[in-house]
């Protein structure tokens, strides 16, 4: 059962016919039942801006750090010889795109822009996945950002 209510004085408080609803509950179980009472704070799934500001910085972080190390777009491309041009983080986004595809239900390739949070995600993990074999490390987006900078933006 899954029962939403708000806090009100430091009291968790329910509306009335949930509150009748955990009462039916609860009488038809037996004594000595164990119940498992999990208290989360509900999120809201981030927003196409959240995702594309995660993806730009990530990119932004892996683009400083291959021309830290002087690599350029032989690099990416696996060209034998240096091509003097340096890695964009548009051109490493559409490289990303190739390496990891996300499709959608009608099988046709996709961009950040079309996928819904679930499919960023996994295309996140991906894509640092990927990067991980370049030993670069890309952390992950902090859900607790937030909280850290007591709400300010």
């Amino acid at each position: 059962m899954k029962s939403v209510g708000k806090i009100k004085d430091g009291r968790l408080l329910f509306p009335a016919p949930i509150n009748e609803a955990r009462r039916q509950f609860i009488a038809r179980l037996k004594d000595d039942t164990t119940v498992e009472e999990t208290l989360i704070v509900p999120r809201s799934s981030k927003t196409q801006k959240q995702l594309g500001a995660i993806w730009g910085l990530a990119l932004a972080n892996v683009v400083q750090e291959l021309d830290y190390r002087g690599y350029d777009t032989s690099f990416i491309f696996n060209t034998p010889n240096p091509t003097g041009i340096g890695i964009s983080s548009d051109m490493l986004c559409e490289y990303m795109y190739q390496v990891c595809p996300t499709y959608n239900e009608d099988g046709k390739r996709i961009t950040l822009s079309k996928m819904d949070t679930a499919q960023a995600a996994k295309f996140f993990d991906d894509c640092r996945n990927f990067w991980s074999s370049w030993s670069i490390y890309v952390p992950e987006p902090d859900p607790q950002w937030k909280e850290k900078t007591n709400g300010q933006d």
